[in-house]
């Protein structure tokens, strides 16, 4: 019993000592902290050093894996090389003996964020490290929506400002003296499907503002502002608003004495077409009734002349009856 727990002691500080022997032949050193740029190639960097009693060390297998994915995103073992789409080693003509592991993310989007881990086997050795990618992409010009589209320091109506950036950065509204705005509202944040983010901040105005410039500032999630965008709101004279309005009213006179003038024109078109049937009808019955009445003048003519020549006939038969 007690030879058997000697052997497990010895097997365990044999493992022991080959480890730290493992891990002080070989040591990986990787930039702690990178930042790549959205759509931009991002590299991580990780370099070899061997201790001095090492030479003409060869690379056995190079394993490149972030944190909450099974797969490596890159590995090599063995003389082969596979890897996740957009993945490579940063120098392109790596090979066993290159002590520069580095790795190259072609196009980076904010799903690459996260912590990677290198971990490499040599013949004289091995040793692991971590590196972390911070993904940002640059908060563009903000565009700058009225409500309404003609709005004037006459006219109630409000300014949205919109800019896309990542990570979650913040807006803000400035004064004609770039001052900040008292009241600021409330920024709104949606993220899109590619994981950046849209910010949105409306600001209403009220009619006779003392204000007529409106300034949206966008800054990233460091504080540091990004970019701007300005918005004049129009103060028009009186003598337009005059005309505009004018112009309006006219345009409802008009309409208004288009409606009065053609309700009276269909009920008068109606009026003439129900005559001009009536007539019509009146004139139809009366021709009509005079056909009746000749026909029946020639039906008595026809019996008087019938009666005529009987009569007739009688007389000639009775004198010829006489003379006999």
């Amino acid at each position: 019993m007690a030879s058997a727990g000697f052997l497990l002691l010895t097997l365990a500080v044999l493992n022991s000592a080959g480890s730290s022997q493992g891990y002080a032949f070989v040591k990986i050193h990787c930039k702690t902290q990178n930042i790549g740029q959205y759509e931009q190639e991002s590299r991580l960097d990780c370099v070899i050093h061997y201790s001095k009693e090492v030479e003409d060390p060869e690379i056995v297998v190079v394993t490149w894996s972030r944190e909450g994915v099974e797969e490596p995103v890159l590995k090599y073992e063995n003389g082969k090389l596979t890897s996740l789409p957009g993945y490579s080693f940063a120098e392109p003509s790596w090979n066993n003996k290159n002590t520069d592991v580095s790795l190259l993310i072609h196009k980076t989007a904010v799903k690459d964020e996260g912590v990677y881990t290198c971990y490499v086997t040599t013949d004289s050795g091995y040793n692991k490290n971590q590196t972390r990618l911070s993904v940002t992409a640059k908060y563009g010009v903000p565009t700058i929506q009225p409500q309404p589209q003609d709005i004037d320091l006459n006219t109630d109506g409000s300014l949205t400002c919109k800019s896309t950036g990542y990570p979650k950065g913040r807006l803000s509204w400035f004064d004609k003296d770039n001052k900040p705005w008292l009241d600021q509202p409330e920024v709104e944040v949606l993220k899109t499907e590619n994981g950046l983010f849209i910010l949105s901040s409306t600001l209403k105005i009220q009619r006779g503002s003392a204000f007529s410039q409106y300034t949206c500032k966008v800054f990233n999630a460091r504080g540091d502002e990004e970019a701007e965008k300005s918005f004049t709101v129009q103060d028009k004279p009186p003598s337009a608003r005059g005309l505009e309005q004018g112009a309006k009213d006219t345009k409802d006179s008009n309409r208004i004495l288009a409606t009065k003038i053609v309700a009276p024109v269909l009920v008068v078109g109606s009026l003439i077409v129900g005559l001009l049937l009536l007539l019509l009808y009146n004139r139809r019955s009366q021709r009509d009734h005079q056909v009746v009445i000749h026909m029946e003048e020639g039906d008595d003519q026809e019996t008087e002349g019938d009666v005529q020549e009987s009569l007739t006939t009688g007389e000639t038969k009775t004198t010829l009856t006489d003379n006999h």
